[in-house]
Parts: structure tokens; C-alpha cells; sequence
């Protein structure tokens, strides 16, 4: 680091409000620093910024600049991060595609998000279309930008409040929609946390959910912009629990981030195989309700570290809003899940449908403000205006109805389920319309509902996906309805199980019942139980779903 160089004049003498400043600030406090790390390959901080410029500059040559759109297919890897990081140094907003997604999902992405180009590279598939393409591989070639231009004028008008990436989230309609976040709402939740996690160049950090996932967002950028270490983690080891663990006590992570589910899989290996796990420190649950009670063994192995803190937040909001560090003696003190409070500068309100304040403990339905908001979703200004809305109690500014029902004990928030149709699995958001769209235009089948329901073949409080079809042909080719879901709709909105029924339940206003739809039977008997992680990643390679065994 040049002498008299420190994090504290850099913020003074820069207007830090992008992620690319804030990277380049770690650059230039310590270049030598490991910066990323996948498999056997590391990228310094001075290696990640010159790769990063070199292929910013052929992307922004398709048209780059801030207010535009790149998309970015790549596999878990370094030169995923490389791109994604070359998209912002442009100006423009990333957009993910993950290559695991159906065709027909990525072509409606591209279709929808209209991007300027597309940076992938051989060997991944992507539906044919007219996006100009830049290979990742320019990386390796580098090309300096044309007389007269840098790559800070290329970016010339990039400003906080400028979109730095775009993330589809399921929709009510049979369609995604696109939500854009500003460089501000991230920066927001990063300045929020570091105190409160006490958030370093020390720490090393793993990346383990899908880059198409805003879990990923706080994963990838939250090491960079602080000069900490980002560990990839393969494919492999994403259903791997053993693996994973391994890694983990490997690499030294020191934060961890998980759904409930994935870490129920993780504290069982846990539990067999005793890994000293010496560097950990913080592990962050999110994208689902955490019961308190889950977490109980865990304790009863570390019961000092690490610490163990549940967030809340939707892809709308940025990541995470909400924080509650969690202890032993939670399980017998909740019987909901507990989200705790906003973090500093954002602000909570539950209402009733009249939009009036409830009283303290009683349910009402949450909405959020503070800038962390996104600025809304692309190109739908109705549905923006349904969702962001002006702050009933004054002062010009917006809230976000979240559609969740909480209420308050002992001033920490609850969940305590949702206001609206949409469902919770495994960090996910799922419109059910949109998964009973694509259900419905399957040839034979006249009505379908989707819900979540106990998993027959999980562990207990395992929850799983589940379609219930009616039409006389609905269970006469169950196999090619599977395939039709495949093809259509990525892994995690594709039910485990489908149940044909002779006619959906009704309540007696002749609404459907969501909860007299029955369970699903277990596909799997005593003879041939199967490992779950091994179930689990042959379902990934196949690009199949389970079914209920009397429906295959």
C-alpha cells in the first residue's frame, strides 16, 4: 500500500457511491491481496482489476454505458466473476443467466431485459438470438480503449442511484419480472453491516448459491468492496454437504451464508464428521423462515462459535434488511421465526389492509422503506406502482409491501407467513401463477394449483414443491409433463411431486383450498431409499424432478 494510504482517506477524498470505486479503494490498499479463489486458481486484487479492464473495454465496444443491460452466462468459475465486475466498470447493469436455466427461460430473459451484449464463452449453451456476443476469453487479450478513451469515461454519467444489476424474480402472472437495483441500495447494506458483523480484509467468504440467486449478490460483492477473500464453491460440492464442509475447514472461511435448508444439511455432516471449522465465525441465514428449534444440535455441539445470525429480506429490498443473532435457548422461546429488526437506516411499518399502524402484537402485514429499496421492476411501471408505494405516513418517501405477515414480540419482528399467494422454499420466492401457467398448457390438463407441503422422502420439517393437476388425461403421461416443466421453468420452480386429482378442493365461496390439498406420497420405499446428496445430484445432472411414484 503507498505510504500514508488508508481506507479512511480514500472515503474522504472519493465520492464513494459505486461498486466500482469501492473496489478499486481495495486495489489500491493492498493489489497483493487474494481477492478470489476457485479450485486450485486465485486472482490477486491488482489481477482481478487489469483482467477485469481488458474485457471491459470489449464489452463496452458492443454499446456498454450506464443505464444499459450486459447479460452474463458463465459457470461457477473466476471468470465469472472477472465478467461480472468488467459489466460495472462499463457503467452498465449485470444481468445473470445461469446456464443450469431451461432454454426457454433464458430466451425469455433476453427477450424481456433487452441487454446490449452478452458475455459468455464456448462450451455454454444459450438459446440462439441477436445480442452480440464477447467471449470471456477477450480477458486474456487485451485491448486498450480507442484514442482518447478510458474506462472511466466509458462509464461517464455512472452515479449511485445508476442500476447495477437486474435479477428476475418469480411472477404472478406465468411471467418473471425483472427487479433494478441501484448501486446505492447494495452500497446501503454494506455499510449497514460492516459494523454490525464486523466485516474485514481478513474475513474469507464463501460463494455458494447461483449468481441468478440475490443471496449471491451480497456473497460476491461484500468480500470485493471490503478486501476480503471470495471462495467459489464447485457445483459439485453445492450438493455435497460432506464436501462442502470440507471446504469450508479447507479454505478457512471465516463467513459463511445459508438457507436454513441447505445448513440442515450442513450441520448433519457436521454432526458425522466433526470438522474443526477453527476460522468460522459468522454464519448468516436468509431466503427463508428459520426455525429457532433447527438449530438446537448445533448449538449443543458449538455453543460459542460461531455466531449465528437469521436475516430477512426479499430481492425487492436488497439482500438483507432485517438481523437477529441467534442462541440456544431460542427454540423454546419462539414458535415462528424470528427476524429481529431493521438494520440502521431502514425503517419498518406493519399495517393492516387499511394501512394502519397494528397494534403491537398483533398481525399485520409488513412493508419496508429506506434506500435499500430497488428502484422497481424493468419496464413495468403499473407493477411497480402496486408494490412501491408513497409512505402513508408522509415525508415523500416509498415503501415496499412485502406481502409477508409479521408481528412484533418483544420489539423483534416475526414471520409469521404470507399476505398474498407467493411461497418460501429454500430461498426462493415462488409465484404459484406462474408455475400453474405452464401446468396448464400441457395438453389434457384443465386446472392445476401448486403448494408447498411436508417432503415424504425429506427428513422432518423437510418441505418440498408440489403440482396437483385435474383433466382426464393428467395422469396419462406424467413423464413427458415432466419433461414440458423442464424445459420451461428453472430447477427450483419445478415440483418434486405432481398429484392428479379428479377435481381441485374449494372453499365454500368456491375458491380454491390450498390447504385441503393433500400430501404427497413418498416415490421411495425401504429397499430402495436413496442417499439424499446423491438424489439430490443426480436430479441436477439429469435436469429432472422427482414425481409421486403412482404418477410416473
Amino acid at each position: 500500500m503507498p505510504v500514508g494510504l488508508t481506507v479512511e482517506t480514500l472515503l474522504e477524498e472519493n465520492d464513494v457511491t459505486t461498486f466500482v470505486k469501492r473496489f478499486l479503494d481495495q486495489v489500491a490498499l493492498n493489489s497483493d491481496a487474494c481477492a478470489v479463489t476457485f479450485g486450485g486458481e486465485s486472482l490477486s486484487y491488482g489481477e482481478l482489476n487489469t483482467r477485469s479492464d481488458a474485457l471491459a473495454v470489449q464489452i463496452a465496444a458492443q454499446g456498454a454505458k450506464p443505464e444499459t443491460i450486459v447479460a452474463v452466462a458463465l459457470p461457477r468459475s473466476i471468470d465469472l466473476i472477472v465478467a461480472l465486475l468488467a459489466v460495472l466498470k462499463t457503467g452498465a447493469a449485470y444481468l445473470p443467466l445461469d446456464p443450469d436455466y431451461p432454454k426457454d427461460r433464458l430466451t425469455y430473459l433476453i427477450a424481456d431485459a433487452q441487454p446490449v451484449s452478452l458475455v459468455t464463452d464456448a462450451g455454454v449453451e444459450i438459446p440462439a438470438n441477436t445480442v452480440p456476443v464477447v467471449k470471456a476469453s477477450a480477458m486474456s487479450r487485451p485491448h486498450p480503449p480507442r484514442a482518447g478513451e478510458t474506462l472511466e469515461r466509458l462509464r461517464g454519467g455512472l452515479t449511485g442511484e445508476s442500476a447495477a444489476y437486474v435479477i428476475y424474480t418469480s411472477g404472478s402472472t406465468g411471467r418473471p419480472k425483472g427487479v433494478v437495483v441501484s448501486h446505492d441500495a447494495f452500497l446501503s447494506l454494506l455499510d449497514a453491516t460492516i459494523p454490525h458483523f464486523d466485516l474485514s480484509d481478513q474475513d474469507v467468504w464463501s460463494v455458494f448459491h447461483s449468481y441468478a440467486f440475490d443471496f449471491s449478490v451480497w456473497e460476491i460483492w461484500a468480500p470485493l468492496l471490503t478486501g476480503a477473500r471470495a471462495v467459489i464453491v464447485p457445483r459439485d460440492a453445492t450438493w455435497s454437504a460432506s464436501e462442502f464442509l470440507t471446504l469450508l475447514d479447507r479454505e478457512k472461511v471465516t463467513v459463511l451464508n445459508q438457507t436454513p435448508t441447505a445448513f440442515a444439511a450442513l450441520a448433519q455432516a457436521d454432526k458425522e464428521h466433526n470438522c474443526a471449522l477453527s476460522a468460522l465465525r459468522l454464519v448468516i441465514f436468509g431466503g427463508e423462515a428459520l426455525e429457532p428449534a433447527r438449530l438446537q444440535n448445533w448449538f449443543s455441539r458449538r455453543p460459542e462459535r460461531p455466531r449465528m445470525v437469521n436475516m430477512y429480506g426479499i430481492t425487492e429490498t436488497t439482500v438483507h434488511v432485517t438481523a437477529l443473532d441467534m442462541h440456544a435457548d431460542m427454540g423454546a422461546l419462539y414458535t415462528a421465526s424470528p427476524i429481529g429488526r431493521p438494520l440502521a437506516g431502514f425503517r419498518d411499518h406493519v399495517f393492516d389492509p387499511q394501512l394502519r399502524t397494528v397494534e403491537t402484537t398483533d398481525l399485520g402485514e409488513l412493508y419496508l422503506g429506506g434506500p435499500q429499496l430497488a428502484r422497481g421492476y424493468l419496464r413495468r411501471p403499473s407493477l411497480t406502482a402496486t408494490r412501491f408505494i408513497a409512505d402513508p405516513k408522509g415525508g415523500g418517501g416509498r415503501l415496499y409491501r412485502t406481502g409477508d405477515l409479521v408481528k412484533r414480540t418483544a420489539g423483534e419482528l416475526e414471520f409469521a407467513g404470507r399476505a398474498d399467494l407467493q411461497l418460501s422454499l429454500r430461498g426462493f420466492r415462488i409465484e404459484p401463477g406462474e408455475i400453474e401457467a405452464v401446468l396448464e398448457t400441457f395438453p389434457g390438463i384443465t386446472a392445476s394449483a401448486v403448494a408447498i407441503k411436508p417432503d415424504p422422502d425429506g427428513t422432518a420439517a423437510d418441505e418440498c414443491l408440489v403440482a396437483y393437476v385435474t383433466g382426464s388425461q393428467a395422469s396419462s403421461d406424467m413423464r413427458g409433463l415432466r419433461a414440458h416443466l423442464n424445459q420451461t421453468l428453472p430447477a427450483h420452480l419445478v415440483p418434486t411431486h405432481i398429484v392428479a386429482l379428479k377435481a381441485l378442493p374449494l372453499t365454500p365461496n368456491n375458491k380454491l383450498d390450498r390447504a385441503a390439498l393433500p400430501a404427497p406420497s413418498s416415490r421411495q420405499t425401504p429397499a430402495a431409499t436413496l442417499d439424499r446428496s446423491a438424489l439430490l445430484r443426480r436430479r441436477v445432472a439429469r435436469g429432472r424432478t422427482l414425481t409421486k411414484e403412482t404418477s410416473s
